[in-house]
């Protein structure tokens, strides 16, 4: 089944993203008050829909709490992009996903709650399009000639057995840079315990993945994504 996302408005971000996914192969919806860039769009994408995103009622009739990530693009206009994304909490949308153009506004987003915050750039939203579309995917880099770095969460398989075991450069032709791993240890003076993340280093072949590792994988697109249909 198609990812399906939902690209609320439609600059040079949003609609450079909403192509971007629609090459990945995913389900795009697209929305925006202005009809002249849903002109530019409307051939790119799945369905293009004019609405006034800061109307509850408007946007309840896209049934946006079944997509899989709801994007808001509309940085420049920051009280409509609030407004827009007070909305899209109320109405139970499971991943929001805000461009912020200053670090007033990522902080102010970030208060309410919005834990992505993206840049207004071509690169970040390639990146976005890449995670989007990536299973088990936290964030990407991607680089040049069609490589990424990611950060995926561990296939269950995995759990237990050493770098060398799994031999990832052979099997599926990609590489851990470095795994992040949860510690948990005993506050100071002994009450209770605290965890954290921390960095394991430069893995070996002697390095076992543990079940809520997070690793760092390099590798071309196409091998990753075949190393993330791993249950």
């Amino acid at each position: 089944m198609s990812k399906k996302f939902a690209i609320i408005g439609l600059g040079h971000f949003g609609g450079f993203l909403a192509n971007f996914l629609e090459e990945k192969g995913a389900e795009v919806l697209a929305i925006d008050s202005d009809m002249n860039k849903l002109e530019d769009v409307k051939e790119m994408v799945t369905r293009a829909v004019r609405l006034d995103s800061t109307d509850e009622k408007a946007l309840r009739t896209q049934d946006l709490s079944e997509y899989d990530a709801v994007i808001v693009g509309m940085g420049d206009d920051f009280e409509a992009s609030i407004l827009t994304v007070s909305i899209l909490q109320i109405i139970g949308v499971k991943r929001i996903i805000v461009r912020a153009t200053t670090e007033i506004t990522k902080r102010i987003l970030s208060n309410l709650g919005i834990k992505e915050i993206i840049l207004p750039t071509e690169e970040a939203a390639m990146r976005v399009a890449n995670t989007l579309m990536m299973d088990k995917v936290i964030n990407s880099v991607l680089l040049e000639s069609d490589y990424s770095i990611v950060e995926m969460i561990t296939p269950i398989e995995f759990t237990g057995k050493t770098l060398q075991q799994l031999d990832l450069p052979k099997n599926y032709k990609v590489n851990i840079v470095t795994i992040k791993r949860k510690v948990t240890q005993s506050k100071l003076l002994g009450f209770g315990e605290e965890t954290f993340e921390q960095i394991v280093g430069i893995p070996n072949g002697e390095t076992k993945i543990e079940k809520d590792d997070v690793l760092l994988v390099f590798g071309e697109e196409k091998s990753i994504r075949k190393l993330l249909k791993k249950e």
